[in-house]
């Protein structure tokens, strides 16, 4: 057993001591690992939604408007209305996924100025290795954007139009990337000004122009129609005054940062004892900047930024409040190619020398010690991913085909949950939400929330003008069954780590 344990730490430390394997070996490993990952993972509603969305969307024109009801901007949707020519098959759209996923650890691992083992820790922690790999959505596109600008920043005068360019895609990405974006965007004018370069004017006028742009085609798309009832782009923002609410939000930082020991949310004793770590973790990588004011700016003013979005807007999951601990890495990135400004800051310098002096000792380890526990987090999500499958969708839409039941006429409810169906199908569902055929939802007034007697009633009132079998799913096992309808379970398939995306399958006919 010993003799094994020093085969395996003389085979690390060959591994580790040379870059160039080192860095291929990561890259490759993170590649397998997420390629086995997307092929172990059932895409959810909010991956397939988008693809069904631009595959059955009937026009370009009419995609544009139906992106309006998503609350996010058109890139992610641009690129997969693009791989939609080639195939209808979603997995192309995970495959796309993979590849941006790979681009961002092969940028990290080749250009980013931290430690050999913090690349490695940070690759396969829970944000890069799961949430912004496995899960295809839109999150990752603003990062690769990110993290190119992070490389180019060293040369920001040379490739001042190039990081523009950068940003204005970044912003189109998300609505963080929009977020992050523009404090990148102030960024770069500071640091014109604080460091007195002259660029020329018609450089510094295009790149406002190019922004400007970006900026205006990500709000457009942002601003949701008049009978948009998602509480998403740029309507429905919260004002109120709540302590509470308050702590959930500054505990965010917690959240994004340690991934383990979440607090609940319902708990206000909790959300507040992890609220003031927050604030402790925030102050400290505060005072890492202090001697450095572009990085300083961005990550303060980047993390008050997402601190007041939180607040006013959503609470979000882990895909949301992860652009927390991806500003953190953007600042120290940066921080990377400034000098200690120590005579700008004298105030701080005067009162806060020592703890400056104690965190700059410290900061590698603090940051290496996040890092370890994001590792711990992703490897587990992984794991778990192998295991559990995310969503029943796959399975259920695997029966289907398997037992030749795709081509029956489906009435699907509650809709929001068989999007995964529809895409992994390649058809159009009856919604009785809706009355209507579709595959998407779009949260309008034109959709209604229906209990399993309204569902019921459809579905008696369909079969009487088809007169023929129908196959119905639900995602809840029925207990009502109607005198004049015959309704047979056939199936269901329950194993899914999101609660609502589990299904029932029934066969609708006449009575005997």
């Amino acid at each position: 057993m010993q003799h094994s344990f020093k085969s395996l730490s003389s085979a690390f430390l060959v591994f580790y001591n040379r870059p160039r394997f080192f860095n291929v070996a990561v890259i490759s490993l993170f590649f397998i690992l997420s390629l086995i990952g997307i092929f172990n993972h059932s895409m959810w509603r909010d991956e397939l939604n988008v693809w069904t969305i631009v595959r059955d969307s009937s026009s370009f024109s009419d995609l544009l408007q139906n992106i309006k009801y998503e609350g996010h901007p058109a890139l992610w949707y641009l690129c997969l209305y693009c791989l939609n020519f080639f195939t209808d098959n979603p997995i192309i759209m995970q495959f796309f996924h993979l590849a941006i996923a790979t681009s961002i650890i092969t940028i990290f691992i080749l250009f980013s100025p931290f430690s050999r083992l913090q690349k490695l820790l940070f690759c396969f922690g829970y944000f890069p290795f799961y949430e912004y790999s496995i899960i295809s959505r839109n999150y990752s596109l603003y990062i690769l954007f990110a993290f190119l600008f992070c490389l180019l920043f060293k040369s920001r005068y040379k490739h001042f139009l190039i990081l523009i360019i950068l940003l204005a895609l970044m912003s189109n990405a998300s609505a963080y990337g929009l977020l992050i974006s523009f404090i990148l965007f102030s960024a770069l004018f500071v640091d014109l000004i604080l460091f007195k370069y002259k660029l020329n004017i018609l450089v510094i006028l295009s790149g406002i122009g190019i922004y400007g742009l970006g900026l205006y085609t990500s709000l457009v798309l942002l601003i949701p129609p008049s009978d948009s009832e998602l509480n998403g782009g740029l309507v429905k923002w919260d004002t109120f005054w709540d302590f509470h609410h308050l702590m959930k939000v500054i505990a965010r930082i917690w959240n994004s940062y340690i991934l383990i020991l979440v607090p609940g949310d319902s708990k206000f004793w909790d959300v507040t004892l992890y609220a003031i770590i927050s604030l402790f973790i925030l102050m400290f990588f505060t005072l890492s900047f202090i001697k450095k004011p572009i990085p300083l700016f961005i990550y303060g003013l980047g993390t008050i930024e997402l601190l007041f979005f939180t607040y006013t807007k959503v609470l979000g999951s882990p895909r949301h409040y992860g652009s927390f601990y991806i500003i953190l890495i953007i600042a120290i990135w940066i921080s990377s190619y400034y000098p200690s400004q120590p005579d700008r800051l004298k105030f701080a310098h005067q009162f806060f020398v020592k703890a400056i002096a104690w965190v700059n000792r410290h900061k590698s380890k603090v940051l290496t010690l996040i890092l370890l526990v994001q590792l711990i987090a992703g490897v587990v999500a992984f794991s778990r991913n192998l295991i559990v499958p995310y969503s029943a969708s796959r399975e259920t839409a695997k029966y289907i085909k398997n037992n030749a039941l795709e081509d029956m006429f489906i009435i699907g409810s509650q809709d929001t949950v068989m999007t995964p169906i529809s895409g992994y199908l390649n058809r159009q569902i009856y919604y009785p939400e809706s009355r209507k055929m579709g595959s998407f939802v779009l949260y309008n007034s034109h959709r209604d929330d229906v209990d399993r007697e309204e569902t019921l009633a459809q579905t008696q009132q369909l079969f009487n003008e088809k007169r023929e079998k129908i196959l119905l799913i639900l995602n809840y096992e029925l207990d009502l069954f109607p005198e004049d309808l015959s309704i047979a379970a056939i199936a269901k398939f329950t194993n899914s780590y999101i609660y609502n995306e589990k299904y029932y399958l029934y066969l609708v006919s006449l009575p005997e």
